[in-house]
């Protein structure tokens, strides 16, 4: 029968639910015809039909036990997409909220927190070829590094952004050579390549002389030459020469000059006036004088008494007229000529009297018993230059001298030095081509050396 003072006809909750019943009207449903219903006096009578529906389907679903399904008394949904701590057996559409990889689910119990925490990622920091917008929370990863894929030889791509598969085109697999073993033997995957002890083969422990040190031998020696001993090398499959670079030009004639001794006094040990003393020294005590300007350099053969490093170069100024800069130098011996230049220092001259060198481009290290060479130039062009000298006259000849000579009675002091006629004026040249070498009849300057 239809409610009091109601009319019998249900234009809204009867009709649009007379197909359904109760114990299968879920809450959705319900819920979907009672929301568009206005609450005002003309729906009174479809508002009261609303509320029986309700507390009808209520009770069947659960609200008092001994109805057609048992259950609480919620009157919550049961078909809702709960999200829940456990699967509850009232329920037919739940969730339950489980941790994931780098999340951590802690539960409270009954009237308190469930707390998901990050166990994985706390921040992000940007590695080779990539940027992030943010260290923590929101972030935008960008790869700044690669931005497309090239295939390289025996390589190829799919795709050259994007995902993209790699292939192997070239080498498919090894083989084994001479004297290698391959594990697996198949050469594919994972190979270990071993290189057998080959037979017929000299041993790479032995003493070996060698030019230059060779990663592939453990216990070779690098023949280097020491003073006096110079090498040509034509290269491989060629010829290793060695050869004397001092004494005497090759003669094999070597004086024994006077070291320094205790039989000496004190005062006679600290200059050795090495121009006057054998074989090439003046083999007279008187003196001249060299005021030749000399703009290419010259050379006069000596012997080092001493064993050690030159500490000062004497000369000796006549006149102080002109006062021109002269580069004076000490040179190797190769063949009996000058070959690479030890050491130099300039000298201005300032004054008349003595004058000492001790400032040296190079080290002046010699050798006693060592054939060497004393080199002077002119630096500048401001005059002539006056230095006390050794004469020509009764100098030993440096040189061989022209065959034009008309006889052998008047042969004259050319020889008495050689020098660069081109190639190097006003400087004395870091090693000396020979081919540009003639014999001059200049007085050589007088010189002193001193090793104290």
């Amino acid at each position: 029968m239809p409610l009091p003072d109601a009319p019998d006809y249900s234009k809204r909750i009867y009709e649009l639910l007379k197909e359904t019943d109760l114990e299968n009207l879920s809450y959705a449903q319900f819920q979907g015809v009672a929301e568009k219903l206005f609450i005002e006096p003309e729906n009174e009578d479809e508002m009261r039909r609303l509320v029986l529906v309700q507390l009808a389907r209520m009770a069947v679903r659960g609200d008092w036990d001994g109805f057609l399904t048992g259950g609480g008394a919620s009157g919550a949904p049961t078909d809702a997409e709960y999200v829940v701590m456990s699967l509850n057996g009232t329920l037919t559409n739940e969730r339950v909220l489980a941790a994931g990889t780098g999340i951590s689910l802690t539960d409270g119990g009954a009237g308190s927190n469930a707390t998901i925490a990050n166990t994985g990622v706390t921040s992000n920091v940007a590695g080779t070829g990539i940027s992030v917008s943010a260290a923590t929370g929101a972030s935008t990863i960008t790869n700044t590094g690669v931005t497309s894929n090239v295939a390289g030889t025996g390589i190829s791509v799919s795709a050259a952004t994007g995902a993209s598969t790699i292939t192997n085109t070239g080498v498919t697999s090894l083989v084994a050579g001479t004297n290698i073993t391959l594990s697996p033997g198949s050469g594919v995957g994972d190979v270990t390549v071993t290189a057998a002890t080959p037979t017929g083969l000299a041993p790479n422990d032995a003493s070996y002389l060698t030019l230059g040190l060779n990663g592939d031998l453990t216990n070779e020696r690098v023949l280097t030459a020491g003073t006096g001993i110079g090498f040509t090398d034509t290269g491989a499959n060629g010829t290793l020469t060695i050869e004397a670079t001092g004494g005497g030009g090759g003669s094999g004639y070597q004086p024994v000059l006077p070291d320094r001794d205790g039989s000496f006094p004190a005062s006679n040990r600290e200059l050795y006036l090495v121009s006057c003393m054998p074989p090439w020294g003046n083999t007279q005590s008187s003196s001249t004088s060299s005021t030749t300007a000399s703009n290419n350099p010259y050379f006069r053969p000596f012997i080092s008494p001493v064993t050690g490093t030159v500490t000062e170069i004497q000369v000796n100024v006549n006149s102080d007229t002109d006062t021109p800069q002269y580069t004076i130098g000490i040179y190797s011996d190769s063949g009996g000529l000058p070959n690479s230049k030890i050491t130099e220092g300039t000298i201005t001259i300032s004054a008349t009297g003595v004058l000492a060198l001790t400032s040296f481009s190079g080290t002046p290290a010699l050798v006693a018993g060592t054939q060497y060479h004393f080199a002077w130039v002119r630096k500048d062009t401001s005059g002539a230059g006056n230095f006390t000298a050794e004469s020509a006259d009764t100098c030993f000849k440096y040189s061989p001298v022209s065959q034009t000579f008309p006889n052998l009675t008047s042969i004259g002091n050319s020889g008495a030095v050689i020098a660069l006629s081109s190639g190097s004026p006003n400087a004395l040249p870091a090693t000396v081509s020979t081919g540009n070498l003639n014999p001059f009849s200049n007085n050589p300057i007088r010189f002193g050396l001193r090793w104290d």
